[in-house]
């Protein structure tokens, strides 16, 4: 019993690892789009408005609108990894009490046989 609690421990810990590395890789696109777009943005906000045709305003609203949901994306990213984590730690506790209560029933049995 001790032995399936270790591998599904283990598996878990595996598939964990797994979620948190497609989150950071999800942010990291994240990241590189926004900078993208930032670049592009202080580009077009270095001419001065009047020079601008309807177009190019469009465009600022645009990259405004996009930048504003990288934002909201990335910090929805940043929430579902840290509760990921939390419900990793509550997992692992939960399995290691199981595992402890199961030594604890192993060794009574063991001690009940010897008398």
């Amino acid at each position: 019993m001790e032995d399936w609690f270790s591998l599904v421990n283990a598996r878990n810990a595996l598939l964990r690892r797994h979620d948190r590395l497609q989150l950071l890789e999800e942010e990291q696109d994240v990241e590189r789009r926004f900078e993208l777009l930032s670049r592009e943005l202080r580009a077009m906000l270095s001419t001065e408005e009047w020079e601008k045709s309807a177009a190019q305003r469009q465009r600022e609203e645009l990259l405004l609108e996009e930048l504003v949901a990288l934002v909201n994306r990335r910090d929805e990213l940043l929430r579902h990894l840290d509760a990921s984590e939390q419900a990793a730690l509550e997992e692992d506790a939960h399995l290691e009490r199981g595992l402890k209560r199961q030594r604890r029933k192993s060794g009574r049995r063991e001690m009940c046989g010897i008398a």
